[in-house]
């Protein structure tokens, strides 16, 4: 496998992982995220501040690297508690920021290296510090918090109606990203011809995300003002779907991927400017089912995740 192609599986296994970790807090309200005992003590909050402050540490680690100097070394169990004693009294909104810009920031400096410099053996305390192999520290990090927040969740409870908007963007932004990272491993040749989904290719399993979030934006944007949105109801999804597919066949690239960003950027800014009260008020929605406008947004989450696994399938042929 080529160095970059290996390097864009990496870093769709991260986006992977930070999805699902993400994903496990849906419905959880602010109380159980801030107020619960979940870990040895620590709360939900107390766990992304502790995630969000290893993206930091791993972030300045390899650029003490890069310039020739050894790792620092870390007393592990002693970090952990200080940084969840320096973040407890933030808000959980500030953590969130923090945990996806600490992230964000990581990624866009590694995405800024060559490959030469990406895959560097750096041997260093009887291990390999290459990047890659980093990196998979990473995701396995994110990985078994994911397991002990899902193990919690069945002890808890099912989550409820609603939830803190700031983790709902999160994941939205999160399964966004995890669909993005694998679409850049189909070659751009392939992108219009190869099958990834049934006999979409990724052009139509992209204009279909893009088609559902163009409902999605329709639909919220009445949501905001408390108003129940007046939307033909797709009585037929799968002929909806199909009429729709058949449409992107003949869309250059270009504009199907505008699509998809314009329509989830607008969606996201809604979501954005909209009271958390009004999260919380029960709705019909496009496809005949009721709920609350959280849970209007948490559906997009689990359509993107839904393709995300059909991407992976057929262009990693990891299940």
């Amino acid at each position: 496998m080529a160095m970059a192609d290996e390097r864009l599986r990496l870093f769709a296994r991260l986006a992977a992982r930070r999805a699902e970790l993400l994903s496990q807090l849906l419905g959880l309200d602010r109380r159980a995220l801030t107020e619960e005992p979940f870990l040895d003590g620590w709360t939900v909050k107390d766990l992304l501040a502790h995630i969000g402050a290893w993206d930091r540490w791993e972030h300045r680690q390899m650029a003490r690297m890069m310039m020739g100097e050894t790792p620092e070394d870390v007393a592990i169990d002693a970090q952990n508690a200080m940084v969840v004693a320096e973040w407890r009294d933030r808000s959980l909104d500030q953590v969130v920021s923090e945990l996806q810009d600490a992230r964000t920031s990581w990624v866009t400096w590694l995405r800024g290296l060559s490959d030469g410099e990406f895959f560097q053996s750096r041997p260093f305390d009887d291990w390999d510090w290459a990047f890659r192999n980093c990196l998979e520290i990473q995701w396995q990090h994110d990985a078994e918090h994911a397991a002990q927040v899902a193990a919690w969740r069945k002890a808890y409870g099912p989550g409820g109606e609603s939830g803190p908007r700031c983790v709902l963007l999160a994941a939205l932004d999160a399964a966004r990203q995890e669909v993005l990272t694998l679409s850049a491993l189909a070659p751009s040749d392939s992108r219009a011809s190869r099958p990834v989904c049934g006999v979409w290719t990724l052009r139509e399993v992209l204009g279909h995300l893009a088609d559902w979030d163009a409902v999605g934006v329709e639909g919220l944007r009445v949501m905001a003002r408390g108003r129940q949105p007046d939307l033909e109801i797709i009585s037929d999804i799968d002929a909806w779907n199909a009429e729709h597919a058949q449409a992107r066949r003949d869309q250059p690239w270009e504009d199907v991927w505008a699509d998809l960003q314009g329509t989830r950027a607008a969606l996201r800014d809604i979501l954005e400017g909209m009271d958390q009260a009004k999260l919380g008020r029960w709705y019909r929605y496009p496809w005949g089912a009721r709920g609350t406008a959280y849970q209007f947004v948490a559906a997009f989450i689990s359509h993107d995740r839904e393709h995300a696994e059909d991407l992976r399938e057929a262009l990693t042929g990891e299940a």
